[in-house]
């Protein structure tokens, strides 16, 4: 097994499953690859070795990948990203022989949902509701990726009630893929831009996800910030 990615040095996944290896007595190994081009690791002694079972794949490979693929999950189909790869070997019925059947699955979008869940509350707020205090609840989802199109996805699986909106700094027009794909509204700047869209949709940002590396050094604009400090004293005092 391996984690693939490319600049990906400070990924502890070969110290977290090698641990786990261990402790459990399973005779596996984990190991890092960090590759830039995903054709090269596909035609690798390693891909190709009978005994790989699998890999987590993280940027930025996370739909290269997938025309390598033989299956993918639902989920993966539909947010069109996978973390992880799992190597199935199938008995063919007819012939009895065995063949390698590479599966994609996404299972980021999961930890979002019950990240989400926890933080904005089981059901969505009620669209009958009579108080104008009521506001939607916009989750604020930073970047394009793959992991952004899980985001995406893990909010658009809470139902109704909860809106998506997108920032990406370096390339907006994949910002704008995200939302033709899973609802929601885009923002080219954190400033007047987003405050705009929020005020007309009488929304507020309730969770911020980030999916930047933290090379970006991606940093929220201070009245964001602030907002989210004055909400948790206002908590605490209730």
């Amino acid at each position: 097994y391996c984690i693939i990615g490319h600049n990906i040095a400070y990924s502890v996944s070969p110290q977290m499953h090698s641990a786990a290896f261990a402790a459990t007595r399973l005779p596996h190994s984990y190991s890092l690859v960090d590759i830039p081009d995903i054709e090269e690791f596909v035609a690798s002694d390693l891909w190709n070795d009978e005994d790989f079972g699998g890999c987590s794949v993280t940027i930025p490979h996370k739909r290269t990948i997938m025309k390598h693929l033989d299956e993918l999950s639902e989920a993966a189909e539909k947010i069109g990203a996978i973390n992880t790869v799992i190597a199935k070997h199938i008995e063919d019925e007819e012939t009895g022989e065995t063949r390698r059947v590479m599966y994609g699955e996404n299972t980021d979008w999961r930890g979002f949902y019950t990240a989400l869940r926890r933080r904005l509350g089981a059901d969505p707020p009620s669209s009958d509701v009579e108080e104008e205090t009521e506001r939607a609840k916009v989750v604020l989802i930073v970047g394009a990726g793959g992991a952004a199109r899980a985001a995406a996805y893990a909010v658009a699986e809470l139902g109704d009630g909860y809106e998506q909106v997108y920032y990406n700094p370096r390339t907006p027009a994949k910002a704008k893929d995200l939302a033709e794909s899973f609802g929601g509204r885009v923002v080219t700047d954190l400033e007047d831009g987003l405050k705009g869209v929020l005020e007309e949709m009488g929304a507020e940002v309730r969770v911020v996800i980030c999916t930047l590396p933290a090379s970006a050094e991606f940093v929220l604009p201070n009245w964001m910030v602030k907002d989210a400090a004055s909400e948790e004293e206002d908590s605490a005092e209730v």
